[in-house]
């Protein structure tokens, strides 16, 4: 399994919200699907540090896919 930490960003207009992450995802092989799964570390608007369960809770769903997309572009 292979394995990648980075950051995602979004700016909007009144703040800008930074996820870090890890990245793991493995190839698969001709018995096994690719897997990927995304664990997410730290959130911040701006500079503030938010807690992961109100990131789950609230802001996640709406991220999810443009989430995943930088993270497979960043392999």
């Amino acid at each position: 399994m292979n394995k990648i930490r980075a950051t995602y960003q979004r700016v909007e207009k009144d703040y800008t919200l930074s996820i870090d992450y890890t990245y793991y995802w493995w190839q698969g092989d001709y018995t096994h699907p690719p897997e990927f799964e995304i664990e997410v570390t730290e959130v911040y608007i701006d500079s503030e540090l938010i807690p992961l369960e109100f990131y789950y809770d609230f802001i996640h769903e709406k991220i999810e896919e443009d989430l995943n997309q930088h993270a497979s572009e960043n392999t």
